[in-house]
């Protein structure tokens, strides 16, 4: 009896989700871009250009870092792949460049994220806590990167808006 239910809800759970696959697979071919904005956990090596070389920033520039998927160090702040770069896999794109990489082509996308960046801009920190001996790096917030974008867009659409 037991195992009967289970049967039962194996395929009554089989034909429920077996429509969902079928639309996350048609999802693939469909994009033909795709930017990213965000932090660390997003960045594909705009940290690197961004900042001067320094034991702070080179650390994503040797082992474990990328060790796992890449085989070698990749600027990015992980040793395998990002959310990011499994994403661009599974819609078919190419894994998404830094967006200030200059020698690199944007028509399939770019990546805007700077690992340390904030979601809110440097007023609010500055007025939250005024007196700390180290500051926020907030200078490449979302706000930044969204000007980034909008400098970028009249080379991958040919307008100005």
């Amino acid at each position: 009896m037991s195992s009967k239910r289970v049967c039962l809800c194996v395929a009554v759970s089989s034909l429920l989700l077996l429509p969902l696959a079928g639309l996350v697979s048609a999802a693939a071919g469909r994009y033909d871009s795709i930017f990213s904005f965000g932090g660390s956990s997003s960045d594909t090596g705009n940290n690197l250009i961004v900042f001067p070389p320094s034991d702070r920033v080179n650390y994503v520039l040797r082992p474990p870092y990328g060790s796992t998927f890449f085989g070698r160090p990749t600027g990015r702040c992980s040793d395998g792949s990002l959310v990011i770069d499994f994403i661009a896999q599974h819609l078919g794109l190419p894994f998404v460049p830094p967006s200030l990489a200059h020698n690199e082509s944007f028509r399939q996308g770019a990546n805007f994220a700077v690992s340390g960046s904030t979601a809110l801009d440097a007023v609010f920190f500055h007025r939250l806590l005024p007196r700390t001996r180290r500051p926020l790096n907030t200078s490449l917030g979302v706000q930044v990167q969204l000007r980034w974008f909008e400098s970028l867009k009249p080379s991958l659409c040919g307008a100005t808006q």
